[in-house]
């Protein structure tokens, strides 16, 4: 009977147990720090329902996800104080990391990639980090926060020097002062093939985490911070095409901010659910 039912909860063709799965999804519907417009909670959902809107082979991957194995375990299930949350996405980040498997995190606003860049610290020791971003989030504080989605950046820095942050257009001179000061590897402009060297140069584990306001607003309105003058959608994509020559060292990624309340006719959804498709047959 129950060929006859499809589960549209869930991420398109996650159909593998958790223990035969490569890859594991899960979701983290959290936005408490958000500082404009709250509703990246229900990012994760967004992103599953319009999944299904896509088609699973990639022509340019020349794959398809019926190939792979990957489980959906969808929302974390969160309580307590801010603390108490983060700690809940560190430990569930590193049983699954210690399982062997690569993780692929829906947000929830931008905070949510520290505790699990933390649990990928205690894991693998050394490691990089790549980030797409409209915003620097390198302020110490936020509003008396420092595990504000505005200082996420500043606290993975204290967890790793190599940092790869790729769009940003925006932050305040505070941010952008500590960014000189401290040599970090800061681009407003997409990511190329020298970059790539770079990366590949260093011969470590990387995590790569995605705010879907680097888009620019025209291509991606439902987030929380837009900002103008942002990546094409075809642009962000050729940088990430570009991370098929380090596949290998990618042990997960994560895909933030997106806000279906403030979507139109759910095209940041659809483009943060292709976005998951591309990298996921990249990395699995």
């Amino acid at each position: 009977m129950e060929e006859y039912f499809i589960d549209l909860s869930k991420f398109m063709m996650a159909d593998s147990s958790y223990k035969d799965a490569d890859g594991v999804i899960f979701s983290i519907p959290y936005d408490e720090t958000t500082s404009f417009k709250p509703g990246a909670r229900e990012g994760g959902n967004a992103i599953r329902t319009a999944s299904w809107g896509l088609e699973t082979y990639s022509p340019i991957l020349d794959r398809d996800l019926s190939e792979l194995k990957y489980c959906d375990l969808k929302d974390l299930d969160l309580y307590g104080n801010q603390e108490e949350k983060f700690n809940t996405i560190y430990h569930v980040t590193k049983e699954i990391l210690k399982d062997n498997k690569r993780i692929i995190v829906f947000g929830g606003e931008h905070s949510i990639t520290y505790p699990v860049v933390k649990a990928v610290k205690d894991m693998y020791g050394d490691f990089a980090v790549i980030q797409f971003d409209a915003h620097c989030d390198l302020r110490d504080e936020y509003l008396g926060n420092k595990l504000s989605h505005a200082c996420v950046m500043r606290r993975i820095y204290e967890l790793t020097k190599d940092i790869f942050q790729f769009g940003i257009r925006s932050g305040d001179k505070e941010e952008w002062d500590f960014a000189k000061k401290n040599n970090l590897y800061l681009k407003m402009d997409l990511m190329n093939e020298e970059d790539l060297e770079h990366i590949k140069s260093l011969d470590k584990p990387i995590y790569v985490t995605i705010d879907i306001d680097v888009l620019d607003p025209a291509y991606a309105p439902g987030t929380g911070t837009p900002e103008p003058c942002g990546f094409s959608t075809r642009e962000l994509f050729n940088s990430l095409y570009l991370l098929k020559d380090v596949k290998d060292r990618i042990i997960g990624f994560d895909i933030v901010e997106v806000s279906p309340i403030h979507d139109i006719a759910n095209i940041t959804a659809i483009t943060a659910a292709k976005i998951a498709r591309e990298l996921m047959l990249m990395i699995l």
